[in-house]
């Protein structure tokens, strides 16, 4: 009797670890308690499925973030590293008043594990040159801003639209709406009021491999989404830019909204 009551505590505690998990971590509460809040809100900002955060722990790890560099008018080059899943070089152009402004889609550089995990010098270079390193600052209207925070941005569309929006896109899904949750990404929004968010899915392949998929998707400013044009299928998880750039932009990104 005493065992089956050990036993039964031992579950309940399981299953209360397991809640907390979910709920803390993959809930969105995880907070970012390192020295740079404002190389980790662009990172959120910038790179596709990036969830702030590795497995591990009650409410995850925290992920790696370094400066390697900095210019003469203050920009900073930065590594982040989440965990195996990737690691990335990004650079921000300055920082003012509670805001971190970066040039959109070109301000980082992506590698996993599967792709060799490593950026090379030469790569550095091109990036810190397409990021006019060590040249005057430009004017704020070719940057984007977003707010510093340690943590992940909710973003403007509700879950229920979001689990509708994945429903859509993955009609044969079985995820809960918790899982769809917790696995959907906010990226930011434009001057207009649209948003993108991000979903990575996958399954194990026979040879014990995981084939994951990438997908974004977009939200136009009345919160409508629209499954011929709004969604982007990553090809290319690590060089994939100026694909989303495009994708972007043939959803009328930063320009007025008409309904």
């Amino acid at each position: 009797m005493r065992g089956r009551i050990i036993s039964n505590m031992k579950r309940i505690i399981m299953m209360l670890y397991l809640i907390v998990f979910l709920t803390g971590c993959l809930g969105g509460r995880f907070e970012y308690v390192g020295e740079y809040p404002e190389l980790y809100s662009v990172v959120m900002s910038s790179i596709l499925g990036a969830r702030g955060y590795e497995f591990g722990g009650l409410r995850g790890i925290q992920p790696t973030v370094y400066r390697l560099d900095e210019d003469s008018y203050e920009r900073m080059l930065f590594m982040y590293v989440e965990g195996e899943a990737f690691a990335s070089a990004v650079i921000i152009q300055k920082i003012e008043e509670g805001y971190v402004y970066f040039y959109p889609h070109y301000n980082f550089l992506l590698t996993t594990h599967d792709d060799g995990g490593a950026i090379t010098s030469e790569e550095t270079e091109v990036l810190r040159e397409i990021n006019s390193w060590d040249q005057p600052i430009s004017d704020d209207s070719v940057f984007v801003r977003v707010r510093i925070s340690r943590h992940r941005e909710s973003g403007p569309i509700s879950n229920s639209r979001l689990v509708g929006a994945h429903n859509q896109i993955f009609p044969d899904s079985t995820a809960t709406r918790n899982q769809v949750v917790a696995n959907t990404f906010f990226l930011r929004t434009d001057s207009y009021g649209r948003s993108v968010y991000a979903k990575e899915t996958g399954e194990w392949e026979a040879d014990g491999s995981w084939s994951a998929t990438l997908v974004a998707f977009l939200f136009q400013p009345d919160y409508s989404f629209d499954l011929e044009v709004g969604v982007l299928e990553v090809t290319n998880h690590v060089r994939y830019q100026t694909e989303l750039r495009e994708f972007m932009e043939a959803n009328g990104w930063d320009t007025p909204f008409e309904e």
